[in-house]
């Protein structure tokens, strides 16, 4: 079993290398850097002007921690056809599932460090939690992820777990909040670690009594999958993931318009955006994520940076649905030149552009006030929408 682990996580990791060189390309690496820096940036003007004696301050903190702790789900690379022909090696699968919980937890353990690590500035500002003290906050993280593994393997061994589940969200968020008071901390992580203790301890034991429910760990392990390959598909193609169709009624209004145009590859590609939940899905948390952050930005040269980045950044990610309809045979039978092709998407991609420039230009007209430097940043944003779809597009689809 154990040979089988590592032939499967040796192709897991070939597979998530590959996905991830197309999903990191030069143009999103780009971006990353821009928006990571802004973020970073505006973060440590914020922490500069909090207020340590804020009653909310810490219950933010124990709440950003307990969803860090959510981060990262159990990868046990299962398929469906083990439930057949590893039925008869069931009593050596612990060793499998063994391995299988060691390279799920480096995922949580990292994160869950960057995080804490994140947080120390503002954390450190509340003078009630010294340096050291961040080391407990990581350690009851990781034992609190350890736990809850236990408790998913004891789920897969048909085994319920004694309290609800918002009963243990409760008890992680207090043992979170429990590393904020220096007089509590060292009583919490040693709670923590005494629960994934316990919990470990009745696994072994329930593994060489109980039967394992191999259905719902191959089902959670193909939802898992589904997640991140969904996640890929926003940047390129993953064979045989479809996306789901949704009628989305209140916004039929728009397919008049797109069919009164004369050009049914606009109609098409107006139809196919609305009705998908890929790029539309896509293009929606873009835009939400942007205009977040831009209304946290109170300086406008770096509020201008980050919405020329932002529009760049959803044009370039929805390049890929010019070609969503290349392989069905019927687009290829209508009498239109290619051109048609290329002016519909340019209408297309103008209108959501356009969409996210009046946003972004009503969040900084409202952040920084009516002024000339407001007025440079709205008029910027219109014009890299205009070079976008106008220049760098049709020299983008040619290639």
């Amino acid at each position: 079993m154990r040979q089988l682990w590592q032939k499967r996580v040796r192709q897991h990791i070939q597979e998530q290398v590959k996905y991830l060189k197309l999903v990191f390309n030069d143009h999103f690496v780009l971006a990353l850097i821009f928006l990571l820096g802004a973020l970073g940036y505006t973060y440590a003007n914020a922490v500069k002007g909090l207020d340590p004696q804020a009653w909310w301050l810490k219950l933010l903190l124990s709440l950003v921690l307990l969803a860090a702790v959510s981060f990262g789900r159990f990868a046990t690379l299962l398929k469906e056809a083990d439930s057949v022909f590893l039925l008869p090696k069931e009593s050596d699968l612990p060793v499998y599932l063994k391995a299988a919980r060691g390279y799920s937890a480096w995922l949580p353990v990292i994160f869950t460090g960057l995080v804490t690590g994140l947080i120390a500035p503002t954390l450190l500002i509340t003078k009630s939690v010294p340096s050291w003290q961040l080391l407990l906050v990581w350690a009851t993280l990781i034992a609190i992820k350890d736990r809850r593994f236990s408790n998913q393997l004891l789920n897969w061994y048909q085994i319920d777990a004694k309290l609800p589940k918002i009963v243990w969200l409760l008890v992680d968020w207090l043992l979170i909040g429990s590393q904020l008071f220096s007089g509590l901390a060292i009583a919490g992580v040693l709670i923590a670690i005494g629960l994934a203790y316990y919990q470990r301890r009745q696994l072994t034991t329930i593994q060489q009594t109980t039967l394992f429910d191999w259905l719902a760990a191959v089902s959670a392990e193909d939802s898992r999958m589904g997640r991140i390959y969904r996640l890929y598909n926003l940047f390129t193609d993953v064979p045989g993931l479809n996306s789901q169709v949704k009628r989305r009624r209140y916004l039929d209004w728009l397919l008049p318009v797109a069919k009164r145009s004369g050009n049914p590859y606009l109609y098409l590609y107006t139809r196919g955006f609305i009705r998908g939940t890929e790029f539309s899905g896509l293009y929606v948390r873009l835009v939400v994520l942007g205009g977040i952050i831009l209304c946290f930005s109170h300086l406008w040269w770096l509020s201008l940076a980050l919405g020329l980045l932002l529009i760049y950044l959803v044009g370039f990610q929805l390049l890929p649905f010019y070609t969503q309809y290349e392989q069905i045979i019927f687009t290829h039978l209508y009498p239109i030149a290619k051109q048609a092709r290329v002016k519909a998407f340019q209408q297309l991609l103008l209108g959501l552009l356009l969409c996210q420039a009046i946003l972004f230009s009503v969040i900084l007209l409202v952040t920084m006030g009516l002024d000339l430097q407001a007025g440079l940043s709205v008029l910027a944003l219109f014009a890299l929408v205009g070079v976008f779809v106008q220049f760098y597009l049709p020299q983008r689809l040619v290639k």
